[in-house]
């Protein structure tokens, strides 16, 4: 490994592993370790943007799912399993921005007993809004330097980590 590369926290942990356990693939263990400490300090400005606009991590991430999902708009089961979240702690989200004005929740046309969630017009502005200062953001942080390459190469990872991805 390069002296430069050790100087940093993550490569600090990886010649420790190279040290005690050689016969671990410590690429590997710095690939995640890198992307982890990548999420990390984008997600610290993700989480102030977020912080300005009153949201939490989970209420963006609904407003942006819902943005980019088209008609019809999106079953709560439909957003649960997109974005990772309990049913329980979705109902929550949904009760806060539906109280905000920014949600509403119709019947579904093909099932009587279904909901639908869509945003309301002013939470359709307000996902815009944000999603646009929070990339905004984290493109000042990250900048252009080899971004192209890093993105295929985490897509390809992706891709083989989860096949559905490239879907």
């Amino acid at each position: 490994m390069e002296a430069r590369v050790r100087d940093d926290l993550v490569g600090g942990v990886v010649a420790w592993w190279e040290r005690h356990a050689p016969e671990l693939p410590t690429q590997t263990i710095e690939f995640t370790k890198r992307v982890a400490r990548m999420h990390a300090l984008t997600d610290r400005v993700t989480v102030a943007v977020l912080a300005r606009s009153g949201l939490s991590r989970a209420e963006y991430d609904v407003l942006g799912t819902l943005l980019t999902a088209g008609e019809p708009h999106l079953k709560p089961s439909e957003l649960s399993s997109r974005l990772l979240l309990t049913t329980g702690g979705l109902s929550n989200v949904l009760r806060s921005l539906e109280r905000r004005g920014l949600t509403a929740q119709t019947s579904d046309a093909t099932d009587g007993r279904s909901r639908r969630v869509a945003l309301t017009p002013e939470g359709g502005a307000t996902a815009e809004r944000v999603v646009r200062e929070v990339v905004a953001a984290q493109h000042e942080l990250v900048g252009r330097a080899e971004l192209t390459a890093a993105v295929e190469a985490l897509r390809s990872v992706l891709g083989t980590i989860d096949p559905s991805a490239e879907a």
